[in-house]
């Protein structure tokens, strides 16, 4: 039986998931495996927070150098946030030469080429499983199971508290704040939610499938990104009207043209496999040439889902199934440059909400500028006439471009056929 001492940099609710597996299961994971995996050191911040959960053995302290200085940890699990501190402590880590993983999906997003030229160059390894979807083992799928495929699309919903959010408005007709409060308190959403509700959270996790997928790199930069605060129990209800319902959807589309990255709330057609993916779960929809439509689903975050997937990756690392050489990191490198199409060129079905007048003439207006502008009108509804004769007229579109959709809404709101600014959404 071989032993593995491991390192764990940074604790919390990953590091705690680490700690209860190995102390349940670890005997199982040996047997499976043939490793023994052992966590000898501990650093921290504050190491009295990690005294209650010590396993048996560990040594807990706050300075790297105890697991940087010892020759027997070979696999460093790496669990600070961010990308300042958590770059600088990586790169000490590989020029330590040792084995680093990690849950960190910002790091991986933002400093990945640097990070994996520098591990290539020390001859070590960086695996980042649990850095997208929590314990759902995409990555792997991505880079392994699917390798023989060009992957055509990924739509994905990659952030559990955006999810348990729009599932509580639709389901109990909520708002936004009522039920952003609700997964404040389960412990779904953070104090401070603006990483995961203004989309940022899924667009790291976004930007991390792509350059895996189009073995690309792929800047944030060119991911455009839109939160789910502007989401209005209107909305929800409209989406359920067009036999939808409204996802923080995480979208990579490969196109002759260019490369499609978004991250948008975007109506779901409720035969669609990523419309059952409800409350805090994950779903992952990719699309191969060869193999068609694959779903991935399940839980996105959490304790122990996540610390699955980090110790999926110990595992690799520590046999050897994860190769420390620069091929292993092909879809970090700088190939040819993709083009990265922006909205104007995006080619999606498309929503429309126009709040109008009711009386004669809207309607036909509405459609007149949809058609100037090359819309086919996939379905149309309009709702009964309040008592202050308004009405609203939803219309959802054939795939088309973005910039011939927007422009098209922008002349009916121009001709002064609305009452106020149109709602618009991306449909699947």
């Amino acid at each position: 039986m071989e032993r593995c001492a491991l390192g764990l940099v940074g604790w919390g609710t990953v590091g705690g998931g680490v700690v209860s597996i190995l102390a349940r299961d670890g005997a199982l994971l040996a047997e499976r495996t043939g490793i023994d995996l052992r966590v000898k050191t501990i650093v921290t911040r504050t190491p009295s927070r990690v005294r209650a959960q010590r396993p048996d053995g560990a040594a807990i302290g706050d300075r790297l150098e105890a697991i940087l200085d010892d020759p027997e940890i070979r696999v460093v699990v790496l669990l600070v946030g961010g990308t300042g501190e958590a770059k600088a402590i990586c790169e000490r880590l590989i020029r330590a030469r040792k084995q680093v993983v990690t849950a960190n999906k910002a790091l991986i997003a933002v400093h990945g080429d640097e990070l994996f030229a520098l591990a290539a160059q020390h001859g070590v390894g960086i695996a980042f499983e649990a850095a997208v979807a929590g314990g759902i083992p995409v990555i792997a799928a991505l880079r392994d199971g699917l390798v023989a495929n060009r992957i055509e699309s990924i739509c994905a919903i990659l952030n559990g508290t955006c999810n348990f959010i729009l599932t509580k408005m639709e389901v109990e007709s909520r708002d936004y704040r009522d039920a952003l409060a609700e997964a404040q308190r389960l412990g779904y959403a953070e104090a401070d939610p603006t990483l995961d509700v203004d989309g940022t959270d899924t667009a790291h996790k976004l930007a991390i499938l792509a350059r895996i997928a189009f073995n690309r790199s792929v800047p944030l930069t060119s991911v455009r990104v839109e939160g789910i605060q502007g989401v209005s129990a209107r909305d929800i209800a409209s989406a359920r009207t067009m036999g939808c319902r409204i996802k923080l959807l995480a979208v990579a589309k490969s196109r002759p043209e260019g490369i499609e990255l978004r991250v948008a709330p975007t109506l779901v057609p409720l035969d669609h496999p990523l419309a059952s993916v409800m409350w805090n779960h994950n779903g992952v929809h990719v699309v191969g040439n060869a193999t068609g439509p694959q779903l991935f689903t399940g839980q996105g975050a959490g304790a122990e889902p996540t610390a699955s997937a980090v110790l999926a990756d110990v595992v690799d690392v520590a046999s050897g199934r994860y190769q420390a050489t620069t091929a292993h990191y092909r879809f970090f490198q700088p190939a040819s440059a993709p083009a990265f199409l922006p909205e104007t060129e995006e080619v999606t079905s498309s929503y429309a909400r126009f709040l109008v007048p009711d009386r004669p003439g809207v309607l036909a207006g509405i459609i007149n500028s949809l058609a100037h502008h090359g819309a086919s009108v996939l379905s149309i509804h309009q709702g009964a006439a309040d008592p202050q004769g308004q009405t609203s007229i939803e219309v959802t579109t054939h795939p088309m471009r973005g910039g011939a959709f927007l422009a098209a809404v922008s002349e009916v709101d121009r001709r002064g056929l609305t009452l106020s600014p149109t709602t618009c959404y991306r449909r699947l």
